[in-house]
């Protein structure tokens, strides 16, 4: 349908459905548009760095209200929608442009290609209303399905979705343990819409509507609204009654010591060795300070950040044995050199704690060489000093793009090295380890815990092997975006990932934010961005069950093929009358 001439008058009915009021196209578009900025200022505010919980709700409200208009948007009123959600992106993400200067752009194309799934919400909220679902209903149903979308969708992006807004209510955050983060955003759309809903007919329709349709509006909200407040109070009732099971329980002995170190260590992709090296020096001193510090207590595992351990010297892990590693910018000349370096950085950090039997869990870059190649993982290594020759490590399996990897430009080596990449490759299976206390943990790197899905798959394949984690460990170099608000987006990610998991959640950061979370997203402890420190943890086992843990995020698919519905009906009415035309 072309778009209305600027100046023709339009039929308005968001006011109560008056026959006889009209607005003229410029009007109209300039409501649409106000709607949609103020919607995205009020989300802005419901996450960090204002974090205010209540702003999630009224930003809801102020998109419904776009998707309650009875006359469809027009193209350019979907364009302004773009547009009010590309300047609430590029807020929401600018601290992804202080890590490295060609990320300037991807932050810019990030934000642009981010804000596409506001006009898409809106468009399939419309879609499923026309097929009368309920407002409330086809609005929480269309924005968890261009969540789940944009999870997956080129590689995936799931941070700052509805449910980080909730972060600060812990009420909210139980409902992620049976339907995920997307359930947490499904209520607040549902809330949201529903206010929307009583505020339009308190103001416009009351008066306007007759008693039959006032009635029918009266009830359905009604139930849509006992609906929303019975899951909020299910959620509520959760965790209040696991707080008195834990307090009429023996003291319940902690799965562990958990030491995590942070540093600030200078962070860059041009960096030179000798900052590498400056800042393996700054962890290793932190490390002395963290095992003086709690001599008294010990640690059953010591956990430093992503990338921290190199210093120049990637781990070496290699059944090929060649004279030189000639296809690696090393500080180091030969393999031999490179073993011994290795090998006395290890003495280094294990030697403040000796003698007892504490284990490492380090962030480095591991080398592999495999049918003549210098393969390059990012990952994390399992020392045991007590079993030196039992070294393991586990390989991200979820590269960053744009960051460890761009698509196209990186099956050029050299392409990367022009512009400060190096070539990663991805590791293939998820990794689970013992403690002496036997409770098993299970590490993650960097982002992956931004993607609810990856998680939940590398656990359930853990269990499937026997080796189900009692604890998740993320190790992440945070130091790229300089304490930006980027730091309190990983960690709700984190925060959210306890929650659907029902598992303690250890953060150890470079730069911050490091982080002790319990089963439940209640931050225990953490240390304050860019400043160094340590956190040792003593997690609680959590062994309660949530549908998640089962099903994982296969309701938040079913709504997301619901939303796309009626769109995918309309295009094959539409391919079929063309081609009975034809």
């Amino acid at each position: 349908m072309p778009s209305p001439k600027p100046g023709k008058p339009l039929p308005d009915t968001d006011r109560g459905g008056d026959a006889h009021t009209s607005v003229t196209w410029s009007e109209r578009l300039s409501r649409t548009w106000i709607l949609a900025l103020v919607g995205a200022a009020l989300y802005w505010m419901s996450l960090p760095p204002m974090h205010l919980p209540w702003a999630g709700f009224l930003a809801s409200g102020c998109w419904v209200a776009i998707i309650a208009k009875d006359c469809p948007p027009t193209r350019r009123e979907y364009w302004s929608i773009w547009f009010a959600g590309a300047i609430m992106w590029l807020a929401l993400l600018q601290g992804i442009r202080l890590a490295y200067w060609p990320l300037y752009a991807g932050w810019v194309a990030l934000s642009l290609y981010l804000a596409v799934y506001l006009p898409m919400f809106v468009g399939m909220a419309r879609g499923l209303h026309r097929w009368h679902v309920p407002l409330p209903l086809a609005a929480a149903t269309a924005w968890v399905g261009c969540e789940l979308i944009r999870a997956y969708f080129a590689t995936g992006f799931a941070a700052c979705l509805l449910a980080h807004s909730q972060i600060p209510w812990p009420w909210m955050l139980p409902i992620a343990s049976q339907f995920g983060s997307y359930g947490v955003s499904f209520v607040v759309m549902l809330i949201g819409a529903i206010l929307y809903q009583w505020l339009s007919w308190a103001i416009w329709h009351r008066h306007a509507w007759g008693p039959a349709k006032s009635q029918r509006f009266f009830l359905l909200n009604s139930v849509d609204t006992a609906f929303a407040v019975g899951i909020v109070l299910i959620s509520v009732w959760s965790m209040r009654s696991h707080d008195a099971w834990i307090d009429s329980q023996e003291p319940i002995k902690p799965l562990g010591t958990v030491l995590l170190i942070q540093e600030n260590m200078p962070t860059q992709f041009d960096g030179s060795q000798e900052d590498m090296i400056l800042g393996w020096q700054k962890y290793e001193r932190q490390n002395a300070m963290a095992a003086a510090t709690n001599a008294s207590k010990g640690a059953d595992l010591v956990v430093w950040p992503e990338s921290t351990f190199s210093g120049g010297v990637p781990w070496l892990d290699s059944e090929e044995h060649p004279n030189s590693p000639p296809q690696l910018e090393l500080s180091v000349s030969d393999l031999g050199q490179w073993r011994q370096q290795l090998e006395n950085k290890l003495q280094r950090i294990y030697g403040p704690f000796m003698p007892k039997e504490t284990k490492f869990l380090l962030g480095t870059d591991a080398v592999k060489f495999e049918s003549g190649k210098a393969l390059r993982y990012n990952s994390a290594l399992w020392f045991d000093p007590k079993n030196r020759d039992a070294c393991q490590y586990y390989s991200k399996q979820h590269l960053v793009m744009f960051g460890e990897y761009i698509p196209i430009v990186s099956s050029f080596p050299s392409l990367l090295g022009m512009i400060g990449l190096g070539q990663l490759e991805a590791g293939d299976r998820p990794m689970a380890w013992q403690l002496s206390t036997g409770a098993t943990v299970c590490p993650s790197i960097c982002f992956e815990d931004v993607l609810p899905h990856v998680i939940h798959s590398q656990i359930r394949q853990l269990k499937a092997s026997g080796k189900s984690p009692d604890m998740l460990i993320n190790i992440t170099n945070d130091g790229w975006f300089r304490g930006s608000s980027i730091l309190d987006h990983h960690l709700n990610n984190a925060i959210l990932a306890a929650v659907e998991n029902r598992r303690p959640m250890l953060v150890a950061a470079n730069l911050g934010i490091s982080a002790w979370i319990d089963g439940d997203g209640r931050v225990v402890r953490s240390l304050p961005r860019m400043e160094p420190g340590s956190i040792l943890a003593e997690p609680i086992p959590d062994g309660r069950w949530g549908w998640w843990q089962d099903v994982g995020d296969w309701p938040a698919r079913i709504l997301a093929i619901v939303s796309c519905l009626p769109f995918l009906v309309g295009l094959v009415s539409a391919f079929t009358a063309k081609r009975k035309s034809d």
